[in-house]
């Protein structure tokens, strides 16, 4: 029996379906979830849609194509096997002929993103680049700092030939996506969630992509992905408080529908217009029917059929298997299906939505202030905090007697 994700794939060639972690905690999450199926009939269906998902080195039975990271997921990766990492960061310290925390968080963080890439070279090899990517963030502490990006950047481009550079979607994060892809370096811009953050990507993409070819680039292998945080639109509380006050009432279908708006709206302009990016849908969400909803994941069938990567985070993916039984198959013209328009209309009285809806509803300086960005980039920052955390517990282990003058770097 196909996976729900299986059937999604099927809908269209174009589909790509992406890990939402590290690659390498996926055997460990694979057995956890085979463990908990409730009978043998359900651990053998699981066993065989598991065994299908994420194969690096099989390409032809890998339903995953690619995979993505970010600070939240580095640090919960690592935290996650202190066995592992333990060890790992007491030798890069000792490494060091001048210890310092600063140096050695970024060392961490890099070797986690180059093992995750390491683990999907064999499929990005065996395609010739077109699947097998591992997106590596930026360290969210220099988002507003295009030198900083670009230099961190550059040297993780150096790491593995099938590293994607994530890069926030700020003003300065679209500069650094033009200097990248102007060296035909591949990009995923994050901490998206608006058609404006979209604008500015496609710009920066193709900008970036004419510079390379007036320099004689080779960008054949180079490729774009604008993130559409979706899931993170409609949870932020903006929504329901610009509704509130004015007397409308928002179900979680609603809600829905507004995160599905944006992204239906990106992608026809990248079919009409010819972008050469793709939206990777993230934060994705199956849908609770005690709240009124008829569907298992809006926002894969609303979205089905269409050239969409879908990055699936493993609580979603359980959450998929465990209801699998209320979805048959999905209509490969769901991408195409137009918002309610009551719906629309409704929505559009909302500035937080019309500000995202419109491609012209924000400046550039404003992305950081928009709220589905600010809750986003505090929690990110708060697992940041949590990897500096541990690199500082181990500089104690190492050397007690450095440690007054090592902990003044922890904090910039």
């Amino acid at each position: 029996m196909l996976s729900v994700l299986e059937k999604l794939q099927q809908a269209s060639d174009s589909t790509e379906i992406w890990w939402d972690s590290s690659p390498l905690d996926f055997p460990r999450w694979r057995d956890g979830v085979i463990a908990k199926a409730a009978d043998r009939e359900t651990r053998a269906r699981w066993t065989g849609q598991l065994d299908r998902f994420l194969c690096p080195g099989d390409p032809d039975h890998s339903l995953v194509r690619g995979v993505t990271t970010n600070p939240s997921l580095v640090a919960k990766h690592i935290l996650r096997a202190p066995e592992t990492w333990t060890g790992e960061v007491q030798r890069l310290i000792r490494d060091q002929a001048a210890p310092d925390i600063e140096r050695t968080f970024a060392l961490v963080y890099q070797e986690a993103v180059r093992r995750a890439a390491g683990a999907m070279l064999p499929l990005w090899r065996a395609t010739e680049g077109k699947y097998g990517w591992v997106s590596g963030q930026l360290d969210p502490r220099n988002m507003f700092d295009a030198d900083r990006m670009l230099e961190q950047a550059l040297a993780f481009a150096d790491l593995a030939p099938n590293l994607m550079i994530k890069v926030p979607g700020t003003v300065q994060g679209y500069r650094v996506i033009r200097g990248l892809v102007s060296r035909g370096i591949s990009v995923n811009g994050t901490l998206s969630y608006t058609v404006p953050q979209f604008t500015v990507f496609a710009e920066a993409v193709e900008a970036g992509l004419r510079e390379a070819r007036d320099r004689g680039v080779d960008t054949s292998r180079t490729r774009a992905v604008f993130t559409h945080m979706i899931g993170r639109f409609g949870a932020n509380d903006d929504l329901l408080y610009e509704a509130a006050v004015r007397g409308i009432e928002l179900s979680q279908t609603d809600r829905r529908w507004a995160e599905l708006a944006i992204l239906k709206r990106i992608h026809r302009t990248i079919q009409e217009n010819g972008h050469p990016v793709k939206p990777l849908l993230s934060s994705l969400s199956v849908d609770d029917p005690e709240l009124g909803s008829t569907s298992l994941s809006m926002h894969l069938e609303q979205t089905a059929g269409g050239s969409v990567a879908y990055t699936c985070k493993p609580q979603f993916i359980r959450d998929t298997m465990r209801r699998e039984h209320e979805l048959t198959e999905f209509d490969a013209s769901g991408i195409d299906r137009p918002v309610p328009p009551d719906t629309l209309e409704k929505l559009l009285w909302l500035p937080s939505f019309h500000r995202a809806y419109e491609p012209t509803g924000m400046a550039p300086e404003e992305f950081a202030h928009y709220g589905a960005f600010v809750t986003t980039y505090a929690e990110v920052m708060q697992n940041t905090r949590n990897l500096i955390d541990f690199v500082t517990h181990q500089f104690q282990s190492v050397s007690e007697s450095a440690q007054p003058l090592l902990l003044a770097g922890a904090a910039r």
